[in-house]
């Protein structure tokens, strides 16, 4: 503290040599420490937005952080009579905020947020209200760290009847966001919607547009999670014309889905917490918060994805990736997740005024906004990779899109993982580990697809056991050891390795699951009996039927558009009358298109030329044709080998010999690149045990090759 002494050269005393004569030694303290806190905050923007600019700026940033932690300690230590028992309670506040947003000390910041409540409990008057309620926010977010959910329960009841008592709306809206999370996190949905619904009525009544917007947003977001998608699509609608993208409008919630028998499947009416009261004439108001609109763009991309409004969710994407070039972060808070939703009192957003309007600061006032905590920016910019390398995985028009879009989001998770010099705080990155940890096996998964598609099987097989190894690195591995055995049935399926593809199908159909905790297992499932649906569509000693109206039973309680499709095509395939085969087909071909749904299609082409031919039906060749030109266009090399043979029969049983011998001619590089990746046997390797695979070029390869074969072998245990 030397620098704060008072200069040899000086003629009055500098400010804080002032303060100390004072016996306000604590109010340079507090200064030095926001100082330090400032300057690492600093670091780690600058060093977060220009990447590689500030070399070893992790070790400075916690040396500073360490600076600002000691002078708050000394701050809570020293005994002054100038010093207030508000100002004790404020500096252990500040010091339990910096334990618990830049350490993993959450004992230590209980502690101190402890002692803080009992010293502002014994402040007489309304003066210590605003530091009781950060106290009780602070307290709150601990416990929900800590998973102690009914403490949490029993201190925002006191905080939100202390700030409703005083009328402090802001506060309220804080807290019902916090209670709609505990709610969630404990399994109670309807206390979760409840309370959503109560956040946003009070937030209409008051006039805060947006806010209300945010509660809206975080229903959605709960019951996406639920795989509750009508519920989600339902918020969809009501938030759609609020948020200024007129191409999402006009769009309608599935209401019912016609069954086999004739009968209607109405989908689960929805739970009474979430019907809101809303005026008959629509509110054309439109939110202000760019924040707000990216994740109401993000929940709807998700929504139509599952339902199939394919255009709609292009549409998205494209205004999704508008606005995030418009909301890049202006400060560390932002960069960790953390934005301001304003009130209807506004208040300068400049930097100067949101510097004023800081809750850190020593003196605070009323909120004029509510500070929320989504996303970081770099988990909101890696899951829009994410949900553009899906939305471009059916249209394989253009196949390098979906890969480039999934191969660079899996450098930029990599990266999350390997150095974090890319995030904003070690502290949040470690606390997100299983949110990156579920992005990154999501990407490795859909981009298996993207090369099964491509019919790319070395590239398939080596992201799959990339995936294996992360799956068990990342402790996710009983997660997603149904969806990878999954792949792994479908790799052998297209290797027409039927036999052992019916094994890993099996392993896939022995996993038990509720598909509101693990819908990517119960999609697994269904998926799985659809293909063994196809296997055995020939077989009339198996009891296929029982197959296929399990996975429609299945479907009906998780649907999905693509879903849908195949079981159109499984229709159609296993059906023995030849009008309803037809008619399912046709559905299955109407509905590939509005999918974009390039595989399907062409699948879809073959089957109805195939049946047309059988029926010497005159349409036979029209389909035949255009379902071989679909699908050599979209690198479907096994769909166009199949339907350029049928083609080519076809012309010969027509005494078309020209366009037999034509037709042979164009057949032969598909059936030479099916052909060379059928006989080398590509799909060996996968399965091998280490011991046998040395030859395998890929070293990494083989460390990760036992992952692969543990469901196999732990579902041999078990039977």
């Amino acid at each position: 503290m030397s620098h704060s002494t008072t200069p040899s050269n000086a003629g009055t005393p500098s400010p804080e040599t002032s303060f100390v004569a004072q016996g306000k030694t604590h109010l340079v303290l507090w200064g030095m420490a926001e100082e330090y806190l400032e300057q690492a905050r600093s670091l780690c923007f600058v060093a977060t937005a220009q990447s590689g600019s500030q070399p070893g700026w992790r070790a400075r940033h916690q040396d500073l952080v360490l600076c600002a932690i000691k002078c708050l300690v000394a701050c809570v230590s020293i005994e002054s009579p100038s010093m207030t028992q508000l100002d004790k309670a404020k500096s252990r506040l500040r010091l339990a905020q910096v334990l618990f947003e830049e350490t993993e000390s959450l004992d230590r910041a209980e502690e101190e947020v402890s002692k803080a409540i009992i010293i502002a409990d014994s402040i007489q008057g309304s003066s210590a209200l605003e530091i009781q309620l950060r106290l009780y926010e602070l307290q709150t977010q601990i416990y929900i760290e800590t998973k102690r959910f009914r403490l949490a329960k029993n201190t925002l009841r006191i905080a939100s009847a202390e700030a409703a008592k005083q009328e402090l709306h802001c506060w309220t809206y804080q807290f019902c966001f916090f209670k709609a999370r505990v709610h969630f996190m404990m399994d109670d949905v309807a206390g979760s919607l409840t309370t959503l619904n109560q956040g946003a009525a009070l937030a209409d009544q008051q006039g805060d547009f947006d806010i209300k917007m945010a509660f809206w947003i975080v229903a959605g977001q709960y019951s996406l999670m639920l795989s509750k998608w009508i519920q989600a699509m339902f918020y969809l609608q009501k938030m759609a014309p609020h948020m200024g993208v007129a191409e999402l409008l006009d769009f309608t919630i599935p209401t019912a889905s016609p069954t086999e028998d004739g009968t209607t499947l109405l989908p689960a009416a929805l739970p009474s917490p979430v019907v809101l009261d809303m005026p008959q004439e629509l509110d054309r108001q439109q939110c202000q918060s760019q924040q707000l609109r990216v994740f109401f763009l993000i929940l709807y991309i998700f929504c139509m994805i599952r339902s199939g409004h394919v255009e709609k969710t292009l549409f998205a994407l494209t205004a999704l990736h508008g606005a995030l070039d418009g909301t890049r972060p202006r400060d560390t808070d932002e960069l960790q997740g953390v934005f301001r939703v304003f009130l209807k009192n506004r208040i300068d957003n400049s930097p100067q005024g949101r510097q004023q309007a800081s809750p850190q600061q020593h003196n605070p006032a009323p909120l004029p906004y509510v500070c929320i905590r989504w996303m970081t920016f770099s988990q909101v910019y890696c899951l829009t990779y994410l949900l553009s390398g899906i939305c471009s995985k059916a249209d394989m028009t253009q196949p390098m899109k979906s890969q480039q879009f999934l191969v660079e989001g899996i450098k930029v998770v990599d990266r999350e993982f390997s150095v974090n010099d890319y995030a904003t705080s070690t502290i949040y990155v470690r606390r997100n580990q299983r949110w990156f940890s579920l992005l990154l096996m999501a990407m490795l998964l859909h981009l298996t697809d993207v090369y099964l598609v491509k019919f790319e099987l070395d590239n398939a097989q080596e992201t799959l056991l990339k995936a294996t190894y992360w799956a068990q690195v990342c402790g996710v591995w009983d997660l997603f050891k149904w969806r990878i055995s999954l792949t792994v049935a479908m790799m052998l399926h297209l290797g027409s390795r039927l036999e052992e593809a019916m094994d890993w199908y099996n392993i896939c159909l022995s996993h038990t699951e509720s598909h509101h905790q693990d819908s990517e297992g119960y999609e697994a499932k269904t998926l799985a009996l659809i293909n063994i649906g196809f296997i055995f569509s020939g077989e009339r000693y198996y009891n296929h039927q029982r197959i296929v109206a399990e996975a429609k039973a299945r479907h009906a309680v998780l649907q999905s558009a693509n879903v849908r499709c195949a079981l159109h095509i499984l229709d159609g395939v296993t059906n023995e009358g030849l009008i309803p085969a037809r008619q399912h087909l046709h559905e299955s071909l109407k509905t590939s298109g509005n999918l974009m749904n390039t595989q399907l299609r062409s699948l879809s082409l073959m089957l109805l030329g195939s049946f047309y031919k059988d029926a010497h039906d005159a349409q036979a060749e029209k389909m035949l044709a255009a379902g071989f030109t679909h699908a050599a266009k979209t690198h479907n090399q096994i769909i166009a080998a199949a339907t350029g043979f049928t083609l080519k029969d076809l012309y010969l049983q027509t005494s078309k010999g020209i366009k037999a011998s034509e037709q042979a001619q164009r057949n032969k590089a598909f059936l030479d690149e099916v052909d060379r990746t059928f006989q080398s046997r590509v799909l060996d390797p996968l399965l091998n045990d280490s011991d046998n695979s040395n030859n395998n070029g890929s070293s990494n390869s083989n460390h990760n090759m036992p992952l692969i074969s543990a469901a196999y072998h732990e579902n041999k245990h078990t039977q």
